[in-house]
């Protein structure tokens, strides 16, 4: 089987993924007049570009990245026509036109899937009981009506749906292949509260300083729900395209269940030696491994534990530049007791944050690639002071509405300090204790 790939923006194919019918091998080969263009893109830092085809295990992790966990459409797709669960080629044969970001993958010879989309033309408005209805199923988990058609291929990993928000205001969906422009996520009945978690962090995130997805709060029959900009579109006069991004699982070559570092399952490729390998080949080396030394620290401190490797993404630019993308999904993931409060990657030998001491976060350093003890500690320290005086004022912000989440931080900022030695600031001192 040999299957057409196709990136938004390119008229033709760029390359063909295939499978061996006698083994179920994958590979992935550029399409030879691709790879010779000057504004040529990669697929994937674990796909650069070039002649050869890449053998399985690469073409694998990259494709299957593609395809969204525990999604009920696989599923359905794999019992229907009888499918086995690793048949990556054979399950994108029915599901590549609506795989995640600018990709797309269709059977052979087949006209393009994905277009830019006019704001003005290719949206089709939707009824208020119609966004109504979307929100009641996503807040009870329940399937979507049948009338209406999920545009997104978000649906069944969390309470989402990707959308599309006119000048006017109006939710739409895209017709004739046009990307959409917000993902609207929709809390679970009982956890309320993370619609606006969330929007608290992403609002912290932006003034800690990184470049954050933007996002607001709406209510929609009575269910408060979270909206949040695309950060891979660009609108540039009423028409929207889809901007080619990867996350770093795809980057690194692991596939989807390795996101997290978790050595005693055979999962140790997102680590702060890869990540750093990453950042090395980015447009701003030394300032992505300074701001990565900020998101960490202000990770664990919000309670944000869930930073895995889907949660970090890169931009493939003309030229072959590549650089990170906004931040998104920044959630206080320790607020939820269900979770654990294990790191999504190790810094050093801790991965807590109550093993997080000072030789601990002096080695994080080095794997980061700081190979002087003088600039370690003026990097740290100046990131400490910073994080720590933004995310004091997300308590006074957060403490009216969501004690929990105040007593979160405080707690938080108390335990690195007493782990660092140094004094907690007064309005952490001042917080009740969270306790898990």
């Amino acid at each position: 089987m040999q299957l057409d790939v196709r990136l938004e923006g390119f008229d033709e194919p760029i390359g063909q993924l295939s499978s061996s019918w006698a083994t179920g091998a994958t590979a992935f080969a550029y399409a030879g007049d691709y790879v010779v263009r000057s504004d040529a893109l990669p697929l994937s830092m674990a796909l650069p570009l070039g002649q050869e085809a890449f053998v399985d295990y690469a073409t694998r992790a990259y494709f299957d990245n593609l395809l969204q966990e525990r999604d009920t459409a696989r599923a359905d797709v794999i019992a229907k026509y009888r499918l086995a669960n690793d048949d990556i080629v054979g399950i994108l044969a029915h599901l590549g036109k609506d795989c995640a970001g600018a990709v797309s993958v269709l059977p052979e010879g087949s006209p393009p899937t994905k277009v830019p989309g006019r704001l003005g033309h290719d949206y089709r408005p939707y009824a208020d009981d119609e966004v109504a209805a979307i929100v009641q199923a996503l807040y009870r988990r329940e399937p979507l009506p049948q009338e209406l058609v999920d545009p997104s291929p978000l649906a069944g990993v969390q309470s989402k749906i990707a959308i599309t928000v006119l000048p006017d205001g109006r939710y739409a969906e895209p017709i004739a292949g046009a990307p959409t422009t917000h993902i609207l996520k929709v809390p679970q009945e009982r956890h309320e509260r993370d619609a606006m978690r969330e929007h608290a962090g992403m609002k912290a995130s932006t003034a800690a300083g990184f470049e954050t997805a933007p996002t607001s709060l709406v209510e929609i029959g009575g269910i408060p729900a979270l909206l949040v900009e695309r950060f891979d579109r660009r609108v540039e006069e009423g028409i929207v395209t889809r901007v080619h991004q990867e996350d770093f699982c795809q980057a690194l070559g692991l596939p989807a269940r390795h996101k997290y570092q978790r050595p005693e399952r055979g999962a140790n490729g997102f680590n702060v030696p890869a990540i750093r390998n990453i950042l090395d080949r980015t447009i701003d080396p030394a300032g992505e491994r300074i701001k990565f030394v900020h998101v960490t620290l202000f990770d664990i401190l919000l309670g944000n534990v869930d930073g895995h490797a889907k949660n970090f993404a890169l931009f493939h630019l003309p030229g072959g530049r590549i650089r990170t993308t906004p931040r998104y999904d920044v959630m206080p993931t320790m607020l939820d007791l269900r979770t654990t409060d294990e790191f999504a990657y190790y810094l050093g030998s801790a991965k807590t944050l109550k093993e997080l001491d000072q030789a601990a976060l002096d080695q994080f350093m080095i794997d980061l690639g700081f190979a002087s003890a003088a600039g370690r500690k003026r990097v740290v320290g100046a990131a400490l002071a910073e994080i720590i005086e933004v995310l004091n004022r997300e308590i006074e912000a957060v403490e009216y509405d969501d004690k929990n989440f105040a007593d979160l931080i405080g707690s938080n900022i108390r335990t690195l300090c007493a782990n660092l030695g140094l004094p907690a600031p007064i309005l952490s001192r001042g917080r009740d204790t969270f306790v898990r």
